[in-house]
């Protein structure tokens, strides 16, 4: 169970974001024999936005052993959900968990359509091995947005008072009930772990080791990188939403140019902020630093894309943990991030990882002006995050889940025999 949408395609199966179906077919291909079929239960897009993020989606056919089973369409609102969806849901994913050995499942951030956290319950309560997933340390979050301004205080006030607290009782609960706990963050680790044996800090990549940049093309990679007369070659590849912070690379970028720093800029992404992103480009006479491409499917599509580029930019408005991070470091590109959680923690494994003061465009600036300045450093930190990236590939980290996973149901299987031979 994920909150990650999809879209049914009937006969021919399913679609979804290319990335996540690259990592659900790695998933599926690994399974033990033990296991018959992996069941994605997740919402669903309507038609017009299936067909709208058309060039970033995968389809998944039946002969791929994985089956989609729609949870609700994405499109209701609150008040249909819980009129007309909330107990349907809940038969329908009590039927999944009956069939299922495993339940995939993790903290529901939507409070009002709980899909991850009625799967979790559902799945203690029929006895079923329960691994809960947590992605994002998401505890500075109402913080964060209420100092950017998009939330005024009574939002605040709800929101850290209200529902936080709800979140964080699935989470202090999820170490006392289920089998495995991988928690994306090793400050959530030591919040919530207290030294328990079954929770995990872990990485979540898709990135194999065949798309990390090796050999001939890593050499001459790192030799144009130090060529200091050549604009420097920044790069966003994301969804272009508001929390993504956007808008900030393009302050930082329009800085830096002013300092006299010789940058460009790639955005490679779609979504609801693109028209107002193109709109502040061309208002702060942009055009010809920044040029938007629209996305990219995951893999060569988007690889080749990134070809040529010297540095990403991360600029998230509240606490995030974008996969594009570990893409970026296979493809040799290091990064200039806003400090949050998952960044700093990613600059002091990977040494890949520029941190500039958040959410302050001028600090970014002040960081680009001195990397296109000093190119054997962007040369340095590449080489870190290649090296990063090669050893936390989603290959090594599908088969530690799945080693922490199949001890999960080993210790559930035995006390299951040890209470029947008391018994």
């Amino acid at each position: 169970m994920v909150p990650a949408a999809a879209r049914s395609l009937g006969a021919a199966g399913f679609a979804t974001e290319s990335a996540f179906a690259a990592h659900l077919l790695e998933l599926r291909e690994r399974l033990p024999a033990r296991f018959g079929r992996l069941v994605l239960l997740a919402p669903e897009w309507p038609a017009a936005e299936h067909e709208r993020l058309a060039a970033s989606l995968a389809v998944l056919p039946p002969s791929s052993g994985i089956h989609f089973l729609p949870a609700y369409r994405t499109d209701i609102s609150r008040p249909q959900f819980l009129r007309h969806h909330l107990l349907p849901l809940w038969r329908r994913v009590k039927g999944a968990v009956q069939d299922a050995a495993v339940v995939h499942s993790g903290l529901s951030h939507q409070l009002a359509k709980p899909l991850l956290f009625m799967a979790c319950v559902a799945g203690w309560r029929l006895g079923r091995t329960v691994l809960f997933i947590v992605d994002i340390d998401h505890r500075r979050s109402s913080r964060r947005l209420l100092d950017i301004g998009a939330w005024n205080l009574r939002q605040y006030a709800v929101n850290r008072w209200v529902y936080d607290p709800l979140k964080w009782l699935q989470m202090w609960l999820a170490p006392r009930m289920f089998d495995l706990v991988l928690l994306k963050s090793a400050g959530l680790v030591r919040a919530f772990g207290r030294g328990r044996p079954q929770v995990k800090n872990f990485y979540d990549t898709v990135h194999a080791e065949r798309d990390v940049l090796a050999g001939a093309a890593l050499a001459s990679h790192l030799a144009r990188l130090q060529w200091a007369d050549r604009p420097l070659q920044a790069v966003v590849f994301s969804r272009l939403v508001p929390n993504k912070g956007v808008e900030r690379a393009l302050q930082a970028v329009a800085l830096a140019r002013a300092a006299g720093a010789s940058v460009q800029l790639t955005v490679i992404g779609e979504g609801e902020s693109r028209s107002a992103l193109e709109a502040f480009c061309a208002a702060q006479g942009l055009q010809d630093a920044v040029r938007f491409t629209g996305p990219r499917a995951y893999g060569e599509a988007l690889f080749a894309a990134l070809a040529g580029m010297d540095l990403m930019l991360a600029t998230p408005l509240i606490e995030d943990t974008p996969r594009a991070a570990f893409d970026a470091m296979a493809r040799g590109l290091p990064i200039l991030a806003f400090d949050i959680a998952y960044f700093r923690d990613l600059a002091e494994g990977s040494g890949a990882v520029a941190l500039a003061r958040w959410p302050e465009p001028s600090d970014l600036a002040r960081e680009l002006v001195a990397l296109q300045a000093d190119r054997p450093r962007l040369a340095r930190m590449a080489a870190s995050g290649i090296a990063f990236a090669r050893e936390n590939t989603q290959a090594v980290w599908l088969q530690r889940r799945l080693q922490w996973t199949m001890e999960a149901v080993l210790r559930r299987e035995g006390a299951r025999r040890s209470g029947s031979s008391g018994a």
